[in-house]
């Protein structure tokens, strides 16, 4: 079963973005994201949620990282 990511943007009065990637285990949250950053400029705030620091459920990323 492959994992489903959500993303939700939202855009205060004053401009400021805020985007948040729920489902995105690892590093993958920045791939899906830097598209979007890069369209709206610099990034001024980055928090990464405890899904970050969790490996990706991809047996061939598994196997690479015990070599």
């Amino acid at each position: 079963m492959m994992d489903k990511e959500e993303l939700e943007i939202t855009i205060d009065a004053d401009g400021k973005v805020n985007i948040k990637v729920a489902g995105a285990k690892g590093g993958k949250c920045l791939d899906i994201t830097k598209p979007i950053e890069d369209a709206l400029g610099e990034v001024k705030v980055r928090e990464m949620t405890p899904e970050y620091y969790q490996q990706p459920a991809d047996p061939s990323k598994v196997r690479d990282n015990q070599r």
